[in-house]
């Protein structure tokens, strides 16, 4: 019988193959020809890669829960000492009804979740160190949610991630190559200039998948993969998966919940899981006939899958005891090769590159947020004419104010009201920010894309310009039309205590959003903007109550005011204009004087403001850092 022609790896759908009946491999319902096999593999000429085994033996999962009425936690075990074996070229579906420990299950084998897990996981006959580098470099996890930036295309995502996965030791060509030959293998060459948010549901699926291709690992995790697909899209990602396993020797596990028969004949083997307790686990042929064994018949014409879930909720009356006892009865086969020669192919497998260095990493990731900025800069021009906008109101409002004698107390609401502004708009302007970026951050940390300080730097670069920007842009107007001293030095000053309160107070703004859930994080911002706010110009020094002074001394909205105010009627200024018979203000010493402000230290205060800023962007880090790692 003469082949059939194939059809092209760019095509997005992965089972249309017409083959060769004499030469060919079943990927139970992917039916793959020889010829298109070796298409695949030469079309993708990823290096050599250690295959793995994961085997886990006894894994018990337990969470502390809290009660109201008990000032003890509570212990809860999800998993109840489930034990499996996934093999490379497998493609494993992990199933089970809602709540019954399936996702956890991923979740602990990925190693992203750590803590409270009891058991051992092997890789190839080894114990696993979850937090090795050897093992995170060897495998990724894909989230059920496609998190990607909106803002940049397919190509300039694929590019900038090959530059950080692979580092600069590896030439620019060769990751081109690679990226092309990925979108192409995974149906995407279409669209390489395509903006990722405007991809459908099953285009961000593959992406996601070609995103962490390009680090070659050798296990892939992947929750519920085929939620919120349509069923043409379902079992193109199903068949997608089962070609990375079956022809490249990759070990892929997912969790899936409900599959139609089709897509469930596509998975080499089954894990199914009920109330933390294993039911099954082999051959997707085998899972009938061990049903059936058991005295559990699927009606005709029946999904297995459905069969499978009613099955696990009790259905059909039996138990998950008597389910999970039947588990050791399964009589499977055992194709794989002997761990030593497992350890003679990693022995042969090629070290994978190493990842782009700090330098590097914080160009390309404040390069990623230039390119999204310049795509969607409509904040960024709000933000800017808002400043301007305030500034001529304000600017109006206390016109005059900063040479006349008799407008001294205008002018120091002026100073107090700009001041309250620049530290509103910096803090409240990045509270969202964390919020927004934690689960892409935790996403791309997790599969080891980059470090949490250059990402954290790279954010900075953009923010601390802007924000420094919007207060130039405030002050340019409204300290003109307010009629200020024209002076250079105190203009310096001025315009560097201002700048410096708002990125204080833009410090803040990241550690609360770092920190506290998005609802209490837009009530706590002003809450602490207010109070801090008090001090210095509400109250003096001398008429706080002792309990309070200390806050007095580390407000930084104290600091900076009174520094705005030494600024403009401190350092030896002359007479203020005075058009009225007595002025009391003509000296500006003398309003410094009853505000208990002469003596102060201008170098102190701003020391003390900078120091504040840096411990906040310390601490925010540091928050982060606790939350990405508290697995």
């Amino acid at each position: 019988m003469s082949a059939q022609p194939h059809c092209s790896p760019s095509r997005s759908s992965l089972s249309c193959c017409q083959i060769d009946h004499n030469s060919h491999d079943d990927v139970h319902g992917v039916t793959i020809a020889a010829k298109d096999r070796d298409f695949f593999q030469e079309k993708h000429s990823f290096p050599k890669r250690p295959e793995v085994d994961l085997t886990f033996c006894n894994i018990r999962y337990v969470v502390k829960e809290w009660s109201v009425y008990s000032f003890k936690p509570k212990c809860k075990e999800i998993l109840h000492g489930v034990s499996g074996e996934f093999k490379a070229g497998q493609l494993v579906a992990i199933m089970g009804p809602s709540g019954a420990g399936k996702s956890t299950l991923l979740n602990v084998l990925a190693a992203y979740t750590v803590k409270g897990v009891k058991g051992k996981v092997l890789v190839n006959g080894k114990v696993r160190v979850p937090y090795s580098e050897r093992w995170k470099r060897t495998s990724c996890y894909i989230q059920q949610e496609s998190l990607m930036r909106t803002k940049i295309t397919v190509g300039e995502a694929m590019t900038l991630t090959a530059h950080l996965k692979l580092g600069y030791a590896i030439s620019s060509a060769y990751k081109h190559t690679q990226v092309l030959q990925l979108l192409e293998i995974l149906g995407l060459s279409h669209c390489y200039d395509t903006l990722c948010g405007k991809l459908s549901g099953g285009q961000k699926k593959r992406l996601d998948i070609a995103l962490e291709l390009l680090s070659n690992p050798s296990v892939l995790f992947l929750d519920e993969p085929t939620t919120g697909l349509d069923s043409s899209s379902c079992s193109q990602c199903v068949a997608l998966l089962a070609r990375l396993a079956k022809m490249e020797r990759r070990t892929v596990i997912c969790t899936i919940h409900q599959p139609s028969a089709l897509i469930l004949e596509m998975f080499d083997a089954i894990y199914a899981v009920a109330d933390g307790h294993c039911i099954y686990k082999g051959p997707v042929k085998s899972l009938l006939p061990h049903m059936s064994s058991i005295g559990v018949d699927c009606p005709p014409y029946h999904n297995p899958a459905d069969f499978l879930l009613e099955v696990a909720i009790g259905d059909y009356g039996i138990t998950v005891d008597k389910l999970a006892t039947a588990v050791d009865t399964i009589s499977q086969d055992d194709k794989s090769i002997t761990y030593a020669n497992r350890q003679q192919l990693e022995e042969n497998a090629e070290e994978p590159p190493l990842p782009a260095g700090f330098i590097a990493q914080c160009y390309l990731l404040y390069k990623r947020q230039l390119l999204c900025l310049k795509r969607d800069h409509t904040l960024l021009v709000v933000r800017l004419l808002c400043h301007l906008l305030i500034g001529v109101i304000f600017g109006y409002l206390y016109m005059g104010s900063g040479y006349r004698a008799n407008g001294v107390l205008a002018n120091y609401v002026y100073l107090y009201g700009s001041l309250l502004l620049v530290v509103y708009t910096g803090k409240m302007a990045v509270t969202l920010a964390f919020p927004v970026e934690m689960r892409i951050l935790s996403r791309e940390h997790f599969n080891r894309w980059y470090r949490l300080a250059p990402y954290y730097i790279s954010m900075l670069l953009v923010e601390i310009p802007f924000q420094a920007s919007c207060v130039a842009t405030y002050l340019a107007v409204s300290y003109w039309l307010t009629g200020q001293p024209v002076e250079t030095p105190r203009i310096i000053s001025f315009v560097v205590f201002a700048i410096s309160a708002s990125l204080t107070a833009q410090a803040w703004g990241f550690f609360i959003g770092a920190t506290t859930p998005v609802r209490i994080a837009v009530f706590a911002g002003p809450i602490i903007a207010v109070l801090f706010s008090v001090f210095g110009f509400c109250i003096r020094y001398m008429d706080t109550p002792i309990m309070f002074r200390w806050m007095f001394h580390i407000s930084y909205f104290r600091a900076g005011f009174h520094s705005l105010l030494h600024t403009v009627y401190g350092f030896g200024r002359l007479d203020l204009k005075c058009d009225d018979f007595y002025c009391h203000y003509k000296k500006p010493t003398q309003f410094l004087k009853e505000m208990d402000i002469v003596d102060t230290s201008v170098a102190n205060n701003l020391i003390l403001i900078l120091g504040i800023g840096v411990l906040m962007h310390l601490l925010t880090a540091s928050a982060l850092w606790c939350k990405l790692n508290r697995r």
